[in-house]
This record gives structure tokens, C-alpha cells and sequence, in this order.
């Protein structure tokens, strides 16, 4: 699907900043938010190590939820697989994290490509809420599923960028990817970093111990942050999460 001439929402993103040779790709997640989520992240660890930081709007976001509806998985994996590459011939070493849906694709691309590590916050494994293993029954008869944006954005001092409804089918997108993401998880054997939410209501709360059991990776490390839900935008434990990754960037990338 051809988003170059779709009208994008401002401030969506994507979110680039040059740096040295060690590059890192930040997924965002797939809640109804955009990169804007992961730009207080990319900012602050660019400043603290001068990282190459490449933060991608994924195909459908940032455009409509009627756009968003209609783009398939293969969509986002074309398009990160794409930046991947171009990340890589400007960049010696290449980092690829992600928040919630993005960690899943974060570890997808992990099992597919050789990187030298990967980091996840809140990738789930399952989801908790209830209504969203109704979805398929739902689908039939109701296409969207309201957001508060106005709370999103007062929540986050107008950070947040996002839509105000979400199509249902991201539910069914997400299951297809969570079940791809176990099934390839033995592949993964880069040196990675995990953290999750102690306060996480929105994913199962095994996630993070699951994905930690199941990776071949010999270099590894899980860390619970002890004030944060599911939400990384102003994340209450963000400066932990930007002095944890810097030292994890600094101990693979010598």
C-alpha cells in the first residue's frame, strides 16, 4: 500500500537522528499511537551515547484508521526490513528495539537478520483484557474501537499523537504476529535486554519471562520497572530505561 500521498497527522513522525556508527531501529507500538511514543527515548539516548537513531512511522499510522484498517502485516514488515537495510550501509553496528507490537516486530526481525542486540519494552505474549479475545465476534458488526485521545494527550502534557479510534482488526493482526513472534523466538540468539511494566495491566504477565526462557541468546537480561504500565510515553521509570540501554549499547558496541 503507497502512503506517499496520504495527508500524515503532525508531529507523527518518523523520528531520525544522525549520529555515530552504532545505529539503533525503535518500533513503535500499535495501540493508536505513533513514533511519537518513542521520541523522548530516541532523543534523550541520542544525546547521552550520539547514536544513529532511526524511528519509523509504520505503514497505516499516523494517516487514518480507515488506512490503518486496510494494511496488512507484510506492509510493515516490507517497510521496516527497509529501513533496516538503510540503517545498516550508514551504520557498523545496528540495535533494533520496540514498544509493545514493535518489541513483537522487533523480535521477528531479530530471528531473520543478524544484529548485534535487540531490546524490548513491554513485548507482550498474550493480552489481558478480555474484550480482546471477543474481537473476532465484534469485527462482524463494529469496525473501530474509540480511544480518549484528549486524555492521552493531557495524560502526557501533549506528547501523545495518535488516533481517536482504532480499528478492531489491529486485535486479529496482533495475535498472527505474537504467534509468529513464540514459534521464531529459538532463532534469536543476539545479545538482548527486556524490560516490563511491574504495573502492566494492558499484557500477560509472564511476557518478559517467557520471551527471556525461550531465546538462545547466551547474552541476556530481563529488568522489571517497578513504577511503569504499559505506556512508555513519560514513562515514570524513563531515565532507568535510557541509563539501562546505554549501558547495555556501550557493553555489545565496545
Amino acid at each position: 500500500m503507497d502512503d506517499k500521498n496520504r495527508t500524515l497527522m503532525p508531529d507523527e513522525g518518523p523520528f531520525y537522528f544522525e549520529g555515530n556508527k552504532i545505529g539503533i531501529l525503535m518500533i513503535h507500538g500499535g495501540g493508536g499511537g505513533t513514533s511519537a511514543d518513542l521520541k523522548p527515548l530516541a532523543e534523550d539516548l541520542h544525546k547521552k551515547g550520539d547514536y544513529t537513531i532511526n524511528v519509523p512511522l509504520l505503514p497505516g499510522y499516523g494517516i487514518s484508521p480507515v488506512i490503518l484498517r486496510k494494511t496488512p502485516i507484510y506492509e510493515w514488515n516490507k517497510a521496516l526490513n527497509k529501513e533496516l537495510t538503510a540503517l545498516s550501509d550508514k551504520c557498523d553496528k545496528i540495535i533494533v528495539g520496540g514498544h509493545s507490537m514493535g518489541g513483537v516486530l522487533a523480535l521477528l526481525l531479530a530471528s531473520n537478520n543478524d544484529l548485534d542486540g535487540i531490546f524490548t519494552i513491554s513485548a507482550p505474549v498474550g493480552i489481558q483484557n478480555f474484550l480482546f479475545h471477543l474481537v473476532p465476534l465484534f469485527k462482524i458488526f463494529v469496525k473501530y474501537h474509540s480511544i480518549d485521545s484528549e486524555q492521552f494527550k493531557k495524560d502526557t502534557c501533549g506528547k501523545w499523537v495518535g488516533f481517536n479510534k482504532l480499528p478492531l482488526n489491529i486485535a486479529t493482526k496482533m495475535k498472527k504476529l505474537m504467534k509468529k513472534m513464540k514459534e521464531s523466538l529459538p532463532k534469536i540468539n543476539c545479545p538482548i535486554l527486556l524490560f516490563q511494566g511491574r504495573l502492566d495491566s494492558d499484557i500477560k504477565k509472564n511476557s518478559m519471562d517467557y520471551i527471556f526462557s525461550k531465546i538462545n541468546s547466551k547474552n541476556k537480561k530481563k529488568i522489571w520497572l517497578e513504577h511503569n504500565d504499559h505506556p512508555i510515553l513519560c514513562s515514570p521509570d524513563h531515565n532507568q530505561i535510557v541509563s539501562e540501554l546505554f549501558n547495555f549499547i556501550n557493553e555489545i558496541c565496545p
